[in-house]
């Protein structure tokens, strides 16, 4: 199944509706979901929003400026612990509401224009929206066009133990409409095959397991 994904001067929007759709769905949290352990190891869903609000939110000279000073500060060689104390930095000093404001504003900039709004920005938009959603138990109705421009992103960027089952089943998102891998189907939601794709885990609070598409009527993506 494939679906036509905007261009160059459509992506804009499409990342606008995004964030617009992710800000609705987090605005429902509760103070402890937003403490909550994300997909992504070590940071909760607050942490994880304000990564991502800085990540597509901030100008590059600014990002850039930002982890050469977490690097010195923290005496850091790789960027990604850099980016751990920016996340943790910027999540301390705010309150969920306040990440959610920020993303609509962000959603406005990348509306008319302003800022990257490269493929690389959605897809943080929609990888790091379910890294956050999925943990707190809230939905996002990210548009299907959006989704499957980011499964197809995520299985160019996908580790080999993803590739090779790709090439041996289809992986159907039912739910928005599209699929990505050749052979016998596998049938999940969105969020499941691009948790899937992109090898989230479980959190840390049960058994370590890869996160795996199951059907639109199962109350989450399956564990395998």
């Amino acid at each position: 199944m494939a679906r036509t994904s905007p261009g160059g001067a459509a992506r804009g929007p499409q990342i606008a509706d995004a964030l617009d759709s992710l800000a609705d769905s987090l605005a429902t949290l509760t103070d402890d979901a937003w403490e909550t352990e994300s997909l992504c190891s070590g940071w909760s869903v607050k942490d994880v929003t304000a990564h991502l609000a800085w990540r597509v939110g901030s100008p590059t000279t600014e990002m850039a400026g930002d982890i050469v000073r977490a690097s010195v500060e923290g005496r850091h060689l790789n960027p990604l612990r850099s980016m751990d104390d920016i996340a943790h930095g910027r999540a301390a000093g705010v309150t969920g509401w306040d990440l959610v404001g920020e993303l609509r504003l962000i959603a406005e900039d990348k509306r008319a224009g302003r800022g990257r709004t490269n493929p690389g920005e959605l897809f943080e938009v929609v990888v790091h929206g379910y890294d956050a959603a999925h943990a707190a138990g809230v939905h996002v109705p990210f548009a299907a066009t959006t989704t499957h421009a980011v499964g197809r992103q995520a299985l160019l960027l996908a580790g080999p133990r993803v590739r090779f089952a790709t090439r041996t089943r289809t992986l159907l998102a039912a739910d928005d409409g599209w699929s990505v891998g050749s052979g016998p189907v596998i049938e999940g939601t969105a969020e499941s095959v691009v948790l899937y794709l992109t090898g989230r885990r479980a959190p840390r609070s049960t058994r370590p397991r890869v996160l795996a598409p199951l059907p639109a009527r199962a109350p989450r993506p399956g564990v395998v």
